[in-house]
C-alpha cells in the first residue's frame, strides 16, 4: 500500500481480515466502500452520502479518491499525499495471498475488477462480431475466472454449473424453427458444453462415437452410444426444465419454472439478448447461487471445513453511473434486497459520487477505532442496506500502522489438517450410531419429530399442535410454551369431541432473540386461543377447530423457502394439509417481503389465509394473492386516523406550540421497511394538513445506529419546533427508542410540559402494562392507535364485551386483552364461519363428516363472503372486492398510570353499532367535535 497510510487504517483492515478468514453463515454480507474524509472527490459527493444516510441530513465529511476510471489516487485538498482507498484496496489483495520465496499460495479466493479492462472494442477483420464478448459479460467472466484461479491449496475446486450453464446461452445460437425444435437444439448444446466440463461423461461419449469394422460391433456401439450419450442427454434435458435451482432464471419474466423455455430468449437472437442490465443479473444471481453452494458443500466433504472464507471481489475504483463496475454493483445490490444470503466480500473504493442506495457509516471523529467499530458491528449482525460509505481518515498514520501491516503481512485463515477427514467421516457415523442407539433403546420416546427445527439464532421455528413438539425454549419463551400446552388441551378436545374437526394454523414470528422485547403475536395467539373455545363451546352441528401454531421466527425469517438446507415453514403447512385436514391459515401479523412471499406460497397451494395486524398495503394491493383476506385495515385508512387526530387533538395541541401555521409533526420511520413503517410514514406525510412534517430515520436492522443518537436528533427537532412525535417505525423497537428518549436533555421541555407521542405499532409489554410504560418515561405522553377499543369496560350487548368476557374465561390473569388479540379472535371466527357454511353444503345424512378442501373455503369466503359480521374489533365484510374491511372501526387511545385507558377517537364500523345506522360522523369533545374520515 502507498505511504503514509491513512490513521487508524490498521483497525479497519483488522475487521476485514476478521471476516475475510471466517465469515458468519446466513447473513446479508454489506458492501464496503471507502473513500477518504478532505479530498477533492469527496466533497462532490458529500451530498449524495448525506442523501443516503437518511432524512436527518447528518452524513459524514467524507470523500472519494482517483479519478473516474480509478487509475490513480489523488492528493487531497488539505494536503494529504498519502494512500487513498483505491491503494487500500489494491493492496489488500496482497493479503489474500502468502509469499513464501518464489511461490505464491492463495489463502482466501478473490478476484479484482477495474473498469479500463472492460471497454468495448471492435471486432478484428477476421472476427465475427457476435463472438465479441460484451462488457457487462466479460466483467463476470473475469470475477470467475479469478475465482476459480484462486482457490486456496486443499479447499477443492471451485464448481460453478449454474454460472457455466447460464454462460453458454448467452453464446449459443439456437438458428431457426419451431420452440420445441428450438429448445432441443439448445440442449444439445448445453449437453455438449457439460461434457467439457466432465472429462468422464466426455470420454463416454467419444467411445460411444467411435465406429467398428463389423456389423454386429456397430449394433453395440448404437447400443452403447444411447445409454451413455442418448439417455444422458435427455435426462439433462428434463433436469434443465424442472430443476427448481434454475427457476429463478425466470422470476422476473412470465413462465418462469422452465429454463429452456426462458433460456430461449438470452441466446443470440434471443428476444432479451440486447438486454445487457438483465443478461448481467442473470449471469451474476447464477454466480451467487453457485457460491452459496459452494461455500456450504455436503457435510461428508472434507471441503465443508475448510471453506470458512467468503469469496472475496475488490473493485478499486467504483466510478460513475454507467461505468461497467458500478453497473455490477447496481445489479448486486439490487439482487441483495430481494435474495437469500450469498458468500461474497465486497470491498471497494469510491472514485466518484456514491450511489444513491449507499449508507453513510457515521462514527466518532474523536476515536480513532470508531470506523472499525461501527464496521464491525455491519459484519456481525444482519445488514438492513446493501452498500455502506466507509471513511478512512484525512489525517496521515504517524507510525503504528505501518508497523501493524509490517507484523501482520497476511489474513489469518484456518490450517487445514488430517482432523478434516476424521470429522468429514466422523459426524454421519456418529449420527448413524446415536440413531441405532435410539432405535434400539428408547422405541417408545418419539423425540423431536421434524416439525420443529432449531436454527441458528436460538429460536426453534416449525409446526406444532402444542403436543408434538415444542416451539419455545424454556426459560425464554415460557409465555409460548404455556399457551402450547392449552393448545394441545383444547385441540384433544376437538378431535375427541364426536364432531367432524378441521385445522386451522396460526402462522406468525413467536419468538425473538434472547434480549428483544415479546412480539405481539403472542396476544394474537391468545385471541385465536380464545376464539377457539368460544367457537368448539358453541351447541349444535359445529365443526370443531384444531389450531395448529406455526413459528416463522423474529422477522419471518423461516416463513417460506430461503437459504439450502434453513427450514421453510409455509412448505411444512402446506405438506401437512390433507393429513392435518387444514381449512386455512390465519396470524401473519406482520408486512414484510417474507411475510409476503410466505402467504403466495400458502396460495400458490390453495389454502386460503385470513391476516390479522397486518397493514402494508403491498399486502393486499394489485399484486397480492387472490387468497389473501384480512381483518384489519391499510396503512392508506390508519394514516387518515392518525393525521386527523393529530390535526385537531386537544391533548396533543396543548403539548405543542404552533409553528408555520400548525403544529409540526416528527416522523420516526424506517426507511428501509417498504412493506410497513415506510409506507405508513409516506402516507401519513402526505395525509397530514395541520402543520409541517420532519422525517428521522429509525432502522430496525441498526448495522451500527446508536438509539442514543436518534432520541438526540428526534428531541433536536422537537426542542426547534415544540412539535410531537408521530412513531411509524416496528414495534419492537419502540422500548430502546423510549428508554433514549427518557435519557436525552433534549427532550426535556422548558415549561416542564410532556412530549406528545403518537403510534400505529405500539411495544406488547406497554399494552400489557401501561402503568409501567408511563413511569419509566416520564418525559413522553403516549397516545397509540388501536382497532378495537381496549379499555376493559363490559356493556350488555356489546361484541367487545362478549369478546372481554370470553378472553378472560380462558386466560384468567384478569388482562385486559388488546387489539391484536382481538383481530385474531374475529380471524379465527371468521374462519369457522366460513368452514361451517362450506360443511353445511357438503354433509349428507351418510355422510357427516364431509370431505372438503381449503379451496372450498377459500371459494365461500369470496362469494358470497362475510358481510356485516359483529366482530370485537368492528363490523367486518370480506368477499372477492373486499380484501379488508371497508371503512373499519379503529380508535385512538391514552393510557393512565392506573392502567385505565380513555378512547379519544373512534371512527369507523365500530362493533356495538347496528350496521349502516348511528356509527360515528364524529368524534371529539362536546362543541368540539369533528368529521371521521
Amino acid at each position: 500500500m502507498q505511504r503514509p497510510l491513512p490513521q487508524g487504517i490498521e483497525y479497519l483492515i483488522e475487521q476485514f481480515d476478521a471476516f475475510a478468514g471466517s465469515r458468519n453463515s446466513g447473513r446479508r454480507i454489506p458492501v464496503v466502500l471507502l473513500r477518504r474524509e478532505g479530498t477533492a472527490s469527496g466533497a462532490s459527493g458529500a451530498s449524495g452520502a448525506s442523501g443516503a444516510s437518511g432524512a436527518s441530513g447528518e452524513a459524514t465529511a467524507a470523500a472519494a479518491t482517483g479519478d473516474a476510471t480509478g487509475t490513480t489516487d489523488t492528493a487531497d485538498t488539505t494536503g494529504t499525499t498519502g494512500a487513498g482507498p483505491r491503494s487500500v484496496i489494491v493492496g489488500y489483495r496482497d493479503r489474500l495471498c502468502e509469499q513464501d520465496l518464489d511461490r505464491t499460495t492463495d489463502l482466501v479466493p478473490h478476484a479484482l475488477i477495474e473498469d479500463g479492462d472492460f471497454a468495448p472494442r471492435a471486432p478484428e477483420p477476421d472476427e465475427d462480431p457476435a463472438d465479441v464478448t460484451e462488457p457487462h459479460v466479460a466483467l463476470l467472466d473475469s470475477i470467475v475466472d479469478q475465482l476459480e484461479n484462486s482457490m486456496p491449496l486443499d479447499a477443492g475446486e471451485l464448481r460453478l454449473p449454474r454460472f457455466h450453464t447460464c454462460r453458454a446461452v448467452v453464446d449459443i445460437s439456437v438458428g431457426a424453427g419451431s420452440a420445441a425444435g428450438k429448445r432441443r437444439r439448445l440442449r444439445d448444446e448445453l449437453y455438449h458444453q457439460l461434457l467439457v466440463r466432465r472429462p468422464l461423461l466426455g470420454t463416454l461419449a467419444r467411445l460411444a462415437g467411435a465406429t467398428g469394422g463389423s456389423f454386429l460391433v456397430n449394433i453395440w456401439l448404437s447400443l452403447f452410444q444411447l445409454l451413455v450419450v442418448g439417455l444422458p442427454r435427455r435426462i439433462y434435458g428434463l433436469w434443465l426444465s424442472r430443476r427448481r435451482s434454475l427457476r429463478w432464471v425466470g422470476s422476473r419474466r412470465p413462465k418462469g419454472p422452465n429454463f429452456l423455455r426462458m433460456a430461449l430468449a438470452f441466446t443470440r437472437s434471443g428476444t432479451s439478448r440486447d438486454n445487457h442490465a438483465l443478461v448481467q443479473r442473470m449471469l451474476l444471481m447464477a454466480l451467487l447461487n453457485d457460491l452459496r453452494r459452494a461455500a456450504r458443500p455436503s457435510r461428508l466433504w472434507v471441503y465443508r471445513a475448510r471453506r470458512q472464507w467468503p469469496f472475496v471481489l475488490l473493485l478499486p475504483a467504483v466510478g460513475e453511473e454507467g461505468t461497467p463496475v458500478r453497473q455490477l454493483l447496481d445489479t448486486y445490490a439490487d439482487i441483495l434486497r430481494t435474495e437469500p444470503p450469498a458468500p461474497l466480500m465486497v470491498l471497494g473504493a469510491l472514485a466518484s459520487d456514491p450511489p444513491s442506495y449507499a449508507k453513510a457509516v457515521v462514527a466518532d471523529p474523536r476515536s480513532v477505532t470508531g470506523v472499525a467499530d461501527k464496521v464491525h458491528a455491519l459484519y456481525a449482525r444482519s445488514s438492513a442496506s446493501a452498500v455502506y460509505l466507509v471513511p478512512l481518515s484525512a489525517s496521515d498514520d504517524d507510525g503504528p500502522a505501518d508497523r501493524w501491516l509490517d507484523t501482520n503481512p497476511k489474513v489469518s485463515v484456518r490450517a487445514n489438517g488430517r482432523g478434516d477427514y476424521v470429522r468429514a467421516v466422523g459426524a454421519p457415523v456418529l449420527v448413524l450410531a446415536l440413531l441405532a442407539g435410539v432405535t434400539l433403546f428408547i422405541r417408545d420416546e418419539p423425540g423431536r419429530p421434524p416439525s420443529c427445527h432449531a436454527v441458528e439464532s436460538g429460536e426453534i421455528v416449525g409446526v406444532t399442535d402444542g403436543r408434538e413438539c415444542h416451539l419455545g425454549v424454556a426459560g425464554r419463551d415460557d409465555e409460548l410454551l404455556a399457551l402450547e400446552k392449552l393448545a394441545a388441551k383444547q385441540n384433544e378436545a376437538a378431535v375427541n369431541s364426536a364432531r367432524p374437526y378441521r385445522s386451522v394454523v396460526f402462522f406468525a414470528p413467536l419468538t425473538a432473540e434472547p434480549g428483544d422485547s415479546t412480539p405481539v403475536s403472542i396476544q394474537s395467539l391468545r385471541g385465536a386461543l380464545a376464539a377457539q373455545a368460544q367457537v368448539n363451546g358453541r351447541e349444535g352441528d359445529i365443526v370443531q377447530i384444531r389450531l395448529l401454531i406455526a413459528n416463522s421466527g423474529k422477522y419471518f425469517a423461516y416463513g417460506s423457502k430461503g437459504s439450502p438446507g434453513d427450514p421453510d415453514v409455509a412448505r411444512q403447512i402446506i405438506d401437512r394439509k390433507d393429513r392435518d385436514k387444514i381449512a386455512a391459515v390465519i396470524g401473519i401479523t406482520q408486512s414484510r417481503p417474507a411475510s409476503f412471499a410466505a402467504v403466495e406460497a400458502l396460495s400458490a397451494a390453495n389454502i386460503p389465509v385470513i391476516g390479522n395486524s397486518v397493514t402494508g398495503s403491498r399486502m393486499v394491493d394489485a399484486k397480492s394473492s387472490s387468497s389473501y383476506f384480512q381483518v384489519s385495515p391499510t396503512n392508506e385508512r390508519i394514516a387518515e386516523i392518525m393525521a386527523e387526530f393529530s390535526t385537531h387533538s386537544e391533548q396533543i395541541g396543548a403539548l405543542t406550540t404552533k409553528a408555520d401555521g400548525g403544529r409540526t409533526a416528527v416522523v420516526v420511520y424506517d426507511p428501509d421497511d417498504e412493506f410497513f413503517s415506510a409506507d405508513l410514514g409516506a402516507k401519513f406525510t402526505e395525509k397530514y394538513k395541520g402543520g409541517q412534517t420532519v422525517t428521522v430515520p429509525y432502522y430496525e436492522n441498526r448495522n451500527g445506529q446508536i438509539a442514543s443518537d436518534v432520541a438526540r436528533n428526534i428531541c433536536a427537532e422537537i426542542r426547534a419546533t415544540d412539535g410531537f412525535i408521530v412513531y411509524a417505525g416496528r414495534s419492537g423497537e419502540m422500548p430502546e427508542l423510549f428508554d433514549a428518549l427518557q435519557g436525552s436533555a433534549d427532550c426535556r421541555k422548558e415549561d416542564g410540559r410532556q412530549v406528545a407521542v403518537l403510534s400505529e405499532s405500539t411495544a406488547a409489554k406497554y399494552l400489557q402494562d401501561p402503568a409501567d410504560m408511563l413511569k419509566k418515561h416520564a418525559v413522553l405522553k403516549p397516545y397509540y392507535l388501536m382497532l378495537n377499543d381496549s379499555n376493559g369496560k363490559e356493556t350488555p350487548g356489546s361484541p367487545y364485551s362478549e369478546f372481554t368476557s370470553h378472553f378472560r374465561g380462558v386466560f384468567t390473569d384478569g388482562e385486559v386483552p388488546e387489539g391484536n388479540a382481538a383481530g385474531a379472535y374475529d380471524a379465527l371466527r371468521v374462519t369457522s364461519e366460513v368452514i361451517n357454511s362450506v360443511y353445511a353444503n357438503y354433509k349428507t345424512v351418510e355422510n357427516t363428516d364431509a370431505r372438503f378442501q381449503p379451496t372450498d373455503v377459500y371459494a365461500r369466503l369470496s362469494n358470497p363472503g362475510i358481510q356485516d359480521f359483529s366482530g370485537a374489533s368492528g363490523l367486518l365484510s370480506l368477499d372477492s372486492r373486499h380484501k379488508y374491511p371497508p371503512n373499519k372501526a379503529v380508535y385512538i387511545l391514552e393510557p393512565h398510570v392506573d392502567k385505565s385507558v380513555t378512547t379519544l377517537m373512534a371512527c369507523g364500523l365500530l362493533p356495538d353499532r347496528p350496521p349502516g345506522r348511528n356509527n360515528p360522523g364524529t368524534w371529539g369533545t362536546a362543541g368540539k367535535t369533528h368529521r371521521c374520515p
